[in-house]
């Protein structure tokens, strides 16, 4: 599974029966559609646009978890076991959504199994990217910090014809890996340097995956002498 989308690994006669329940609605730039500890209601799939997944402090900083774009879903781990949001989630652009309800997809775990374990893997799955994250701000100095962020989020992108493109802006990548714009450029100049990524306005191309991940590796190791 590439991105978070555990709609199209179901069976087709299931997941007609999915998407046959979604309602359409688009949303404005940056509204905020959950707030950590709301009641979540609903659940979203990305049809264009994006939502940022953050946690924002007591003093109002904002740490980027993730950035989901077109096809990822959204909200569906707090809403499978009625818990209160643990994230703020907000839109990035216009952004066009499926909608579903919790009502319905409660329906449609009980009247298909297929999308019980489908859920229960993407849980599982969001659940091992936090250990990653927690790992690299525990373990690794910046410059790994940020080449493992950008080799991790890698793996769930589906390549273009130049690459593997993450959008992301400076700006995210330091909310991300809790840096310095400052420090973040010049670790993005180094990788380039090394022909790893290639930055352009608002994204990054990786061009050498396992490039990416070597420099981690050398670099986590140099942490540890």
């Amino acid at each position: 599974m590439k991105g978070f989308n555990w709609i199209d690994e179901l069976s087709p006669q299931v997941r007609d029966s999915v998407l046959r329940c979604a309602h359409p609605r688009t949303v404005a730039d940056s509204k905020i559609l959950y707030q950590n500890g709301d009641r979540v209601t609903e659940i979203f799939q990305i049809v264009s646009g994006a939502i940022r997944k953050c946690i924002l402090t007591e003093d109002g900083q904002e740490v980027l978890l993730y950035v989901y774009g077109p096809g990822d879903i959204v909200a569906d781990a707090p809403v499978t076991d009625d818990e209160p949001s643990p994230v703020t989630l907000t839109t990035r652009g216009e952004t066009r959504l499926r909608v579903w309800s919790a009502a319905d997809l409660k329906l449609l775990r009980e009247q298909h199994h297929e999308v019980e374990t489908a859920l229960g893997c993407q849980i599982n799955r969001r659940l091992r990217g936090a250990l990653q994250l927690i790992e690299e701000i525990l373990t690794l100095p910046v410059a790994a910090r940020i080449a493992s962020r950008f080799a991790q989020l890698s793996d769930m992108q589906k390549p273009s014809d130049q690459g593997i493109d993450l959008m992301l802006s400076q700006v995210d990548i330091g909310q991300m890996v809790g840096s310095t714009r400052q420090s973040v450029n010049r670790v993005v100049n180094e990788l380039r340097g090394l022909g790893l990524i290639e930055p352009l306005y608002g994204k990054i191309i990786i061009k050498d995956l396992p490039g990416l991940n070597r420099y981690v590796r050398e670099h986590h190791r140099s942490n540890e002498k």
